[in-house]
């Protein structure tokens, strides 16, 4: 039955591999135990790489396995106590570690192999699917090399800051106090260099431009005569060609 994890589709990718990791790992320790070989699944990486390439430096075998320094040191420790793995100076770096199987762990390797036959062939049967597991995780891992879940989810975070998220609503509307036709006065005095009444006469009317409720830009309409009209409109620099200019301007043309 899918939960609302498995409805999160791809946001919960690593809660859900977690969770096949976690139930392979359990199922995994119980087939040991059935085979009669106490073994952790948790060894099988630093046992393995071992096996194959030995003696080899802590850092070099983090690096092979794939762990961090910190939680490799943990893992050796462990290792260390069931004596599975040893270490020895190295002959030019004394202060450099180089890990070995000890005797019973190539003895304890030597079991496994038949088992890790069998496991790989179980492995192959669950991720041999229309959507080969195995490969989309080789992908994965590579395309993280290329660039960081982190790196990747900074840059999305400026793309998105750069673009403009939310539409700005502009409005304009025939001002009715005396604080609001200050603000008209003051815009156009500043960007037209002409001066108007704070208080407009009754053949004046003021009109006040705002984007996002922001006072950005204002226009006067002067009555002359029964037909003849004039108008001053201007807009902040900052607030130029986001299409206050239009707005404002047909206000006017409406009024007239």
């Amino acid at each position: 039955m899918k939960n609302i994890i498995d409805d999160a589709g791809i946001l919960a990718i690593g809660t859900r591999l977690l969770r096949i990791h976690d139930l392979l790992r359990a199922e995994g320790n119980s087939f040991y135990k059935t085979q009669g070989i106490e073994f952790e699944t948790k060894w099988f990486p630093v046992l393995y790489v071992l096996s194959i390439k030995s003696p080899l430096g802590i850092m070099e075998l983090a690096q092979q396995i794939g762990l961090s320094h910190p939680a490799l040191i943990v893992l050796l420790k462990e290792l260390e106590k069931r004596d599975l793995v040893d270490s020895l100076k190295d002959a030019r770096d004394e202060r450099k570690r180089n890990m070995f199987l000890t005797k019973k762990g190539s003895d304890l390797v030597f079991q496994l192999r038949p088992i890790w036959t069998i496991i790989k062939s179980v492995l192959l049967d669950l991720t041999e699917n229309t959507n080969n597991l195995l490969k989309a995780l080789n992908e994965t891992e590579e395309k993280l090399k290329e660039s960081s879940f982190l790196q990747r989810a900074e840059a999305l975070v400026k793309e998105k800051l750069s673009e403009k998220q939310y539409p700005e609503v502009i409005t304009v509307k025939l001002v009715s106090t005396a604080e609001e036709q200050s603000i008209v006065s003051a815009i156009i005095k500043q960007e037209l260099a002409v001066a108007y009444p704070s208080v407009s006469k009754n053949d004046s009317f003021y009109y006040l431009g705002l984007i996002n409720g922001i006072p950005a830009g204002s226009a006067v309409l002067s009555l002359i005569t029964e037909n003849q009209s004039v108008f001053d409109l201007a807009v902040l620099p900052p607030y130029q060609n986001k299409g206050l200019e239009s707005a404002l301007s047909n206000a006017i043309h409406a009024k007239k």
